[in-house]
């Protein structure tokens, strides 16, 4: 209809969407994330539940529910472990010459002797085992082996290292030349020890020292009536390094 009561076909104009503010985007953006980082931590969980569960042994940690101090020493001790080696012997009395790699045996054998003399020397200079021999020799230039030449060290370290890793031959020969030097080095030790000045060189021979190494007490028992010493060095809680008089080094660790 007209402006005289006539119906208009008019109709109302649609309205703009309305937009999104920026808290409401913020808020939506701060949901969806921390949805997502617990979403991650429940799937993590149910992974290690499930590792867990199909691994033998057991689901805690040693010493578990233990005091602070307990616990930290289980710890210690176990780092230690890694550090822990031991050098048998190789060649047992009684066995034939006969039979393959004797002589290499006995050479490698043989290395704890000068090991001895030198541990008597001084308590600094014990060589760990598995530790390098020929780092050790070139340390202990400044100690038990002064005035050896270092030519004639890199020699016996040479033959030593033929005896233990190398494919060529090592027969009774070689082993004579390698028993030799090695009583050269006994013989200059022996005397070193003998002579040794008031006044030592000061400092600890870095040579392949393991993490949390216990400290070490120093003790000298007598051995009956000869008047002769064996130096005990015991490492406190760990391990015990014995030198006995009849020249030979033995490891007992406790763990």
């Amino acid at each position: 209809m007209g402006p005289e009561g006539e119906l208009t076909n008019e109709t109302p104009a649609p309205e703009l969407p309305e937009q999104l503010s920026g808290v409401a985007v913020v808020i939506i953006i701060a949901v969806g994330v921390q949805t997502i980082i617990m979403l991650f931590i429940f799937a993590k969980r149910q992974i290690m539940r499930f590792t867990l569960r199909s691994r033998r042994g057991p689901h805690v940690s040693v010493g578990q529910g233990g005091v602070k101090s307990f616990r930290r020493e289980i710890d210690r001790r176990l780092d230690y472990a890694n550090h822990i080696k031991h050098e048998p012997k190789l060649c047992r009395e009684g066995i034939s010459e006969t039979v393959p790699h004797h002589f290499r045996m006995l050479a490698v054998d043989k290395i704890t002797e000068l090991d001895t003399v030198i541990a008597r020397y001084d308590a600094e200079f014990v060589r760990p085992a598995g530790a390098n021999l020929r780092s050790f020799l070139i340390e202990c230039l400044a100690g038990p082996l002064v005035g050896s030449d270092p030519k004639h060290v890199h020699v016996f370290c040479d033959m030593y290292e033929h005896a233990r890793h190398s494919y060529k031959p090592f027969g009774r020969i070689e082993f004579n030349n390698y028993v030799n030097i090695l009583s050269e080095l006994k013989n200059l030790v022996i005397h070193n020890t003998q002579h040794k000045p008031d006044h030592t060189k000061s400092g600890t021979p870095s040579h392949n020292k393991p993490v949390n190494r216990p400290r070490k007490r120093i003790e000298t028992m007598p051995t009956g009536n000869s008047g002769v010493g064996s130096t005990i060095i015991v490492q406190r809680n760990s391990s015990t390094i014995l030198v006995t008089q009849d020249q030979e080094l033995s490891n007992s660790t406790h763990v």
